[in-house]
């Protein structure tokens, strides 16, 4: 049998989702038809696997896993590159709504770096921004990843759900968590906007108007 070639350096953040799983299900070995061993960062007790990549992965190597270990997720280190989170909080300022019942945004699946990465994947990428400010009177100031689900039509949409809750999802089958888009309106504030609040709004302000 052949060593595992997907394999890569476990990071702090690696081993921090790791360790949010039971042990028995971290490092789940599988063989492959060739002999090659594969190890899965965690497999779930419904089959499931869950990768956490923090490398550079190439469009290729996702494919062979996702047809490797069909029903899995991804979830992604939003911090590893700088302009990441930038790019990803300026393509939502152009972004349209596109879910009713909760706060989701569609988007240009080229619409920032982290989009265009990982838009040929067939399976759910979740990223995890860690501290990055999404601060706004819909979104919570943390407990937040970023659930990417690509759509035909070169689309992607881009939801914000409950990182504890995706966590229980895959521990236990609970449901995912987005945030309502159907919330009353909060009063008007009395203070100057922060974080991406403002980020937004100073972009609406610099936008051509016809």
């Amino acid at each position: 049998m052949s060593c595992d070639h997907w394999w890569e350096p476990e990071t702090e953040w690696h081993r921090a989702w790791k360790e949010e799983f039971p042990a028995e299900w971290q490092e789940s070995r599988h063989v492959a038809a060739d002999g090659e061993i594969h190890i899965a960062d965690v497999k779930t007790a419904t089959g499931t696997v869950l990768e956490f990549q923090h490398s550079p992965i190439s469009p290729n190597e996702r494919a062979s896993r996702e047809g490797f270990y069909g029903r899995m997720a991804w979830f992604v280190n939003g911090t590893r590159l700088k302009k990441d989170l930038s790019s990803f909080q300026e393509a939502l300022t152009y972004a349209w709504p596109a879910d009713l019942k909760f706060r989701a945004w569609g988007m240009s699946d080229e619409a920032s770096a982290i989009i265009e990465r990982w838009r040929a994947s067939r399976c759910p990428v979740l990223v995890d921004f860690g501290d990055g400010d999404f601060s706004s009177r819909w979104l919570p100031k943390n407990d937040l990843l970023w659930l990417l689900r690509y759509v035909h039509g070169g689309r992607v949409i881009a939801t914000p759900v409950s990182r504890q809750s995706v966590i229980e999802h895959y521990l236990s089958g609970t449901p995912i968590r987005g945030f309502p888009s159907t919330a009353s309106p909060p009063p008007r504030r009395r203070f100057p906007m922060q974080g991406f609040e403002a980020y937004l709004a100073r972009r609406q302000a610099r936008r051509p108007r016809f």
